[in-house]
């Protein structure tokens, strides 16, 4: 065998090696950053009786709005929009900027006005359910100077909604109906979590 011919097959084989290296490493990396994003929609999924995320609704104006997740759980009709922050959160009802502060600092706008928007919206849909709004924080956050009754931790709002095993829940009609109304309006088939159709808007969902 040529010497060249067996240096080619070498360096070859280095190259294979190497895609073959950096292609483990890149799935490791997705695998991890979207393991949050899957234990969250994990534990959505087990404390919801029903759920759709990711829906464009019509609001009270003629437009439309993007709302992160819809849970009905007991009756109630949990409105969720979801935020990720690390470190300490400085939130207020009355600020319109709100920040994080860990390796570096994080200034975004105050959730609470998106999320009256979308209560308002909401409850126009449908006015014969109990909606509780609430905004939701992923990531290693606290914080050290309270926040508004409408914002929690999303392990603190999940832990007492959490269950072992998930039964089977029938709704009553009241609920089918008002469910069955929201799905229709968001394009989500049923037994469906997500829209069959995406749909843009003004201020897209984060989910």
């Amino acid at each position: 065998m040529h010497p060249w011919y067996a240096s080619w097959l070498l360096w070859l084989a280095i190259a294979v090696l190497a895609c073959l290296l950096a292609a483990v490493i890149a799935l490791f990396i997705r695998l991890r950053l979207t393991a949050a994003r899957r234990n969250m929609l994990g534990t959505l999924r087990n404390i919801a009786d029903r759920l759709m995320r990711d829906v464009v609704l019509p609001d009270s104006v003629g437009g439309r709005i993007g709302v992160d997740a819809l849970l009905l759980r007991d009756g109630k009709l949990y409105l969720l929009l979801l935020r990720h922050a690390d470190g300490a959160v400085f939130a207020g009802s009355k600020m319109d900027q709100w920040s994080a502060v860990g390796r570096r600092r994080f200034v975004f706008r105050n959730p609470l006005h998106a999320l009256q928007d979308r209560s308002i919206a909401l409850r126009a849909l449908t006015p014969e359910l109990n909606i509780v709004p609430r905004v939701l924080f992923t990531g290693k956050c606290h914080f050290p100077k309270g926040c508004p009754p409408e914002v929690e931790l999303f392990e603190g709002f999940a832990r007492p909604l959490r269950r072992k095993k998930k039964p089977a829940v029938a709704l009553d009609a009241k609920l089918k109906a008002a469910w069955t109304k929201l799905c229709t309006a968001a394009g989500v088939h049923a037994d469906e979590e997500l829209p069959a159709v995406t749909t843009q808007s003004s201020d897209a969902p984060m989910v």
